[in-house]
């Protein structure tokens, strides 16, 4: 498959001889002079090395309940890794593995679940799976 594709699945791989579920945390901030909208995520595994996680993520613009950001795959690929979107004209929500992209559980990284965020995803979500989970 990874000749056939042109890409490495060696560290995709480590799914394989790596036990238990891994953990993402995220956080995430919103410029809005900049119009930029930061997600970061990191992982932790029993894996001593960074597991390939591959994390589908829309944004929920918050006034309008619309998606401003159709689902996009991050390919999380290091402990912590930031990923930034531009051209954000509101404050969003963060719709984080969408489609159940990966086997992980998504805890925010302050541990304290945003209640009122889950409920704005479980009335405003397009994806079927986090608006069930919310």
């Amino acid at each position: 498959m990874a000749d056939a594709n042109g890409v490495d699945l060696d560290q995709f791989g480590l799914w394989y001889s790596t036990s238990g579920t891994p953990t993402v945390t995220y956080s995430s901030s919103y410029d809005a002079e900049s119009g930029t909208f930061s997600l970061t995520l990191s992982q932790k595994s029993n894996s001593d090395d960074p597991l390939h996680i591959p994390v589908s993520v829309g944004l929920i613009d918050k006034e309008s309940g619309e998606e401003v950001v159709p689902t996009k795959v991050l390919e999380l690929k290091e402990a912590t890794q930031t990923f930034e979107f531009t051209d954000i004209k509101g404050d969003v929500v963060p719709s984080i593995l969408r489609g159940f992209s990966a086997p992980v559980k998504v805890v925010p990284e302050s541990g304290v679940v945003d209640e009122s965020s889950l409920a704005f995803l479980a009335a405003k979500d397009t994806d079927g799976f986090n608006k069930w989970e919310s």
